[in-house]
C-alpha cells in the first residue's frame, strides 16, 4: 500500500527535519524507507545513510548532521528515541531553534520517538513548526484497507465475512495486549505461504494457524536481534517474561534461530539449491527460508560463530546463576547487537 494512504506525507520539498511521533514502528520504518528512496536514489546508501540507535548527548547528533554527503546531494541521519535526550537537554524554544538551525541543507534528519507526551515543550515546538509525521496505530478502516491491499496485490481474495474474522484473529485491536503491524505482516505472509497455489483464503486456512502471542513475541525478538535492533529485542524479552515464558526456552529459541541461519548460509554457499536446503534442514515454509537467507547474507560466518559462542556462555550462566537468568539473557541481547554492529563495520 502506498505510504500516503496510511499517513500524511510532508508536502514541503525544502523540509529537512522530520519528527516522527507514534508507537506504530511499522509505519515509522516505512517512512524511513520512503525518505531513503526519495533522497538517496542513485547514491551509495551505505555512505549516506547513518542510523543512531543510542545517544547520550546531542553532540552525537550534531557531529553527524554536519558531515558532508558522499557523491550525493544529501546525507540522511535517522535518530532513534530522540525524545529521551531532547527532553533532558532541550528545555526551551530557543534551545530547539539552536538545534534545528545546525541542520544544513545537505542533511535530512529523521527523529524517531515512539509515543510522545503532547504536553511537552519538544512536541509542541515541532507541532508548531509543522515538522511532525504521525506514525500512530491505524484506525479499523485504515487497517482493513491495508489488509485488503496486502492480500489483493498478491493476487489473493477472501470473502468479506472471513476477512472480518481474520482481522479479529490477528489481534491488532486486542484491548489487553494489542499486536502491531509487524505482527500482522508476519502472520499474513505465513498464511499466504500456506495456500499452496490456491488463490482464495478460507476460514479453515487460518483457524489454528496464527501464532499465540508468546510465539509471536519470540519471533519478534529473534528478528530484532538479527537486525541489531537491541532496544526492540529487549522490549520483546520483557513482554515474554511478563507472560511467564521460561528464560531457558527463550535462550533456546535465540540459539536455534542463529544456528538455522548459519546452516542455511553454509548450505547455500556450498552450492545447495533452495529445495535441497529446505529438505535437509526440515524447513517447510518458503517464508522462513527466505528470511533466514536474507539474515545470513547480512552476517559474516565469523559473526554468527561469535553469537553461538555467546549463547553457549549464557546457557552456562543460566545454569550456575538460576536466580539471574533474565539478566543473563539481557546481557546476551546487548552482546549480540554489538557483535552484529561490529561485524558490519569491518
Amino acid at each position: 500500500m502506498d505510504l500516503n494512504k496510511l499517513i500524511v506525507l510532508p508536502t514541503n520539498i525544502e523540509q529537512r527535519v522530520f519528527f516522527v511521533d507514534g508507537d506504530e514502528k511499522y509505519i515509522a520504518d516505512r517512512f524511513v524507507e520512503h525518505m531513503t528512496k526519495k533522497h538517496l536514489k542513485g547514491c551509495i546508501e551505505e555512505m549516506n545513510l547513518h542510523k543512531i540507535e543510542q545517544i547520550s548527548d546531542l553532540k552525537d547528533i550534531e557531529e553527524k548532521i554536519v558531515t558532508l554527503p558522499f557523491m550525493c546531494d544529501v546525507r540522511m541521519i535517522v535518530v532513534s528515541d530522540f525524545i529521551k535526550i531532547a527532553a533532558e537537554m532541550l528545555k526551551s524554544n530557543e534551545d530547539l531553534d539552536s538545534f534545528i538551525s545546525k541542520v544544513p541543507e545537505t542533511t535530512v534528519l529523521v527523529l524517531l520517538n515512539g509515543r510522545v507526551d503532547k504536553r511537552s515543550i519538544v512536541y509542541k515546538y515541532f507541532k508548531k513548526k509543522k515538522l511532525i509525521i504521525d506514525a500512530k496505530r491505524l484506525t479499523p478502516e485504515s487497517y482493513e484497507a491495508w489488509i485488503d491491499d496486502f492480500i489483493k496485490t498478491r493476487g489473493i481474495s477472501i470473502a468479506k465475512v472471513d476477512k472480518k474474522y481474520l482481522i479479529q484473529q490477528l489481534g491488532y485491536f486486542n484491548k489487553e495486549r494489542p499486536k502491531n503491524m509487524y505482527d500482522s505482516e508476519s502472520e499474513l505472509k505465513k498464511l499466504l505461504g500456506s495456500l499452496n497455489e490456491r488463490r482464495i483464503i478460507e476460514r479453515k486456512d487460518f483457524e489454528g494457524l496464527l501464532d499465540t502471542m508468546g510465539e509471536t513475541n519470540i519471533f519478534r525478538l529473534t528478528d530484532s536481534l538479527s537486525e541489531a535492533h537491541t532496544a526492540s529485542a529487549l522490549e520483546s524479552l520483557e513482554i515474554l517474561c511478563e507472560m511467564g515464558e521460561p528464560e531457558i526456552k527463550i535462550l533456546f529459541m535465540i540459539s536455534r534461530h542463529f544456528r538455522q541461519i548459519m546452516k542455511v548460509k553454509s548450505l547455500q554457499s556450498g552450492g545447495c539449491s533452495k529445495e535441497e536446503t529446505m529438505k535437509t534442514l526440515g524447513i517447510k515454509s518458503d517464508f522462513v527460508f527466505k528470511k533466514n537467507l536474507r539474515y545470513g547474507r547480512g552476517l559474516e560466518m565469523g559473526t554468527i560463530g561469535k553469537i553461538m559462542e555467546l549463547c553457549m556462555e549464557t546457557e552456562l550462566k543460566c545454569k550456575s546463576l538460576s536466580s539471574q537468568k533474565r539478566l543473563a539473557i539481557e546481557v546476551l541481547i546487548c552482546e549480540i547487537g554489538s557483535a552484529i554492529t561490529e561485524g558490519k563495520q569491518r
